[in-house]
């Protein structure tokens, strides 16, 4: 299982990195939306789970659902610290299969 991790919180990312790849999970891991769109770009195919920040330097894990979503039925996983219910309500109704708050 091939797991695209979209964190910019280096401490935050590489703990769930390490957390996944104890179960045995391959992780790819981007700090940027810039990075990610590349990766979904060029792996979309093979990724079994997307796992996305919404808030990232250089964009938001928002579109970065959508780019999945139009193009595959990949789960995606928004984890973030933002929870006001629009947001999560958001979130879900562009396709996300789960909210998760840190």
């Amino acid at each position: 299982m091939k797991i695209l991790l979209v964190e910019d919180d280096r401490t935050i990312a590489s703990g769930l990195e390490y957390s996944l790849q104890q179960d045995h999970f391959e992780t790819l891991l981007c700090y940027d939306a810039t990075s990610a769109k590349a990766v979904l770009s060029e792996q979309l195919s093979v990724l079994t789970l997307c796992i996305f920040d919404l808030s990232l330097p250089d964009g938001s894990g928002y579109e970065l659902c959508k780019i999945v979503k139009a193009q595959s039925d990949i789960p995606v996983i928004f984890l973030t610290a933002i929870d006001d219910e629009v947001n999560v309500v958001m979130g879900l109704d562009m396709g996300a299969d789960d909210y998760i708050t840190k």
